[in-house]
């Protein structure tokens, strides 16, 4: 493990936020999580390092599991509602297609979906059994390495986009200075990354799934995100919440309860009873305002390369 200072301003004055183990794998460890007294960045520190965090990224971790054979898994990609309303949003701003990169982009299921609908699709994935799956499943371009490492040519894609990256990588102010240089003049970056002054992070706490210790390495509060973005190059084009909703909250609710001690017979069947088709069509109306209000637990960031 390693001390590390904010990467927004470079102060080294952080206040204790909360700290706990690997609640999504149950692994051991006490990994904590600071916000800065400057500017209000949150960040772990202190910092695993590369190889002490590869056994938090197994095979089976969510974004990279995989159901039934290569064919079942394209058509799948094609029918999945989430997917698609990413690939809605890319559209209605750049409704032309042109050449897209995703960064971090797992197993291709993205990627692949905006290919179906004309894009020149690319995609940077370090972890290799997943860019290898993108490549057997989806027969996409997936550079094994970094996106710093990628070495792409300058003012090379059309749109860039980072699905839940943001958060895991050691300098997300090197990251997005990456991304705009690589964007072309008039170009469009996206990226989610968890909101830590949603809602949900006041409600559960150490508990909320957005903090995801130890993988999340910094998350950047909604005031944050214009100077953000303007110290990489890059200029505000708008923030949405439109996905994670009521799945996010169960997890949350999850991790609460096995903190606590709770056995799982006493709160599983009804957390079971919620992800029914009626408890979500209820709870509806409440994300929605969320989402209009950007309050909800991932916001959506759109920017542009003057």
């Amino acid at each position: 493990m390693k001390h590390v200072a904010c990467n927004f301003c470079g102060a080294d004055d952080a206040a204790p936020l909360n700290h706990g183990p690997d609640l999504l794998l149950g692994l051991p460890g006490d990994f904590h999580l600071v916000r800065c007294r400057r500017c209000g960045l949150v960040y772990q520190n202190p910092q695993l390092t590369p190889a002490e965090l590869a056994p938090h990224y197994p095979p089976d971790y969510l974004p990279f599991q995989q159901a039934g054979d290569a064919a079942a898994r394209r058509a799948q990609v094609l029918r999945d509602h989430a997917i698609g309303r990413f690939c809605d949003r890319i559209s209605r701003r750049r409704p032309t297609p042109g050449r897209l990169l995703d960064v971090g982009c797992a197993t291709g299921r993205f990627l692949y979906a905006m290919g179906q609908r004309g894009w020149q699709v690319q995609g940077v994935e370090p972890t290799a059994h997943a860019a290898r799956q993108a490549r057997q499943d989806f027969g996409l371009d997936v550079a094994e390495c970094l996106l710093e490492e990628a070495a792409y040519s300058a003012a090379s894609f059309d749109v860039v986009t980072l699905w839940d990256v943001l958060e895991h990588v050691e300098d997300p102010k090197a990251t997005l200075a990456e991304v705009a240089r690589i964007l072309k003049p008039g170009g469009l970056a996206v990226f989610s990354v968890p909101n830590p002054d949603s809602v949900e992070a006041r409600l559960f706490g150490g508990c909320w799934i957005g903090w995801d210790r130890p993988r999340h390495l910094a998350l950047i509060p909604p005031r944050l995100v214009a100077p953000y973005l303007a110290a990489a190059g890059l200029a505000l084009a708008g923030i949405e919440s439109f996905n994670g909703r009521l799945r996010l909250t169960l997890l949350s609710l999850e991790f609460w309860f096995k903190q606590r001690g709770v056995p799982e017979g006493r709160w599983r069947p009804w957390l079971t009873l919620a992800y029914s088709m009626p408890f979500r069509l209820a709870t509806w109306p409440v994300y929605r305002l969320g989402e209009r209000l950007n309050k909800t637990s991932i916001m959506t960031i759109f920017a542009e390369r003057p």
